[in-house]
């Protein structure tokens, strides 16, 4: 089964991959001499990419070629629309024009995928174990540094650090569940009534 095409631009994807999508727009229609480019630029590069037209509306792809060399990053980005018969030129605006171009699995380094809160956790991990590297030794957490937290606060911190990414590792659930199971109870047991006749009416 194909992959759905949509007729955004993506917020993300990972560099060294293929990126498709369409764009439909009624006021600047190919048919009417429309030709759409898309720009990004970013700290780790730029990339353009004219459109193509499939049944009057723009076809965008970006091949892995195109987006290989893309340092993993935010990208701003422009959609600009030019007319060959007025010359005209426009950019299409928004509040959050930004692509976020991911980390290449196949040749990123260990651990570029890793949170800010699961980089904090291995050092404080090590710090506890006594293993901190030299150039560690003056790390700082929230502008103390690591070899100056008291044990008892780098277990804290180890313990919100370690609950903050089980929540980014399962999003929607508010803890670990756990499955509770009772003994029947015997029918046959003779409990205390709940009711008794204190007045001798029912007697």
């Amino acid at each position: 089964m194909p992959p759905i095409i949509p007729d955004v631009v993506p917020d993300h994807f990972p560099a060294g991959t293929t990126v498709k999508f369409t764009r439909t727009m009624n006021d600047y229609l190919p048919s009417d001499g429309w030709s759409y480019v898309i720009y990004l630029n970013g700290l780790g590069g730029k990339l353009s990419k004219a459109a193509t037209v499939l049944n009057n509306v723009f076809q965008v792809q970006l091949n892995p070629t195109d987006t290989a060399s893309l340092s993993p990053g935010p990208y701003r980005y422009a959609e600009r629309l030019t007319n060959s018969g007025t010359s005209e030129v426009y950019d299409v605006t928004g509040d959050e024009l930004v692509i976020n171009i991911e980390p290449n699995v196949s040749i990123a380094a260990a651990g570029a995928f890793s949170t800010w809160e699961e980089q904090q956790l291995a050092v404080v991990e090590m710090a506890l174990a006594g293993r901190l590297a030299s150039g560690l030794e003056s790390y700082q957490i929230a502008g103390r540094a690591i070899s100056k937290i008291p044990q008892e606060k780098l277990l804290e911190l180890r313990g919100k650090l370690k609950s903050m990414i089980w929540r980014q590792n399962h999003p929607g659930q508010l803890g670990v569940p756990f499955e509770i199971s009772f003994a029947l109870e015997d029918d046959s047991q003779d409990f205390p009534p709940t009711w008794q006749d204190v007045t001798g009416l029912q007697r």
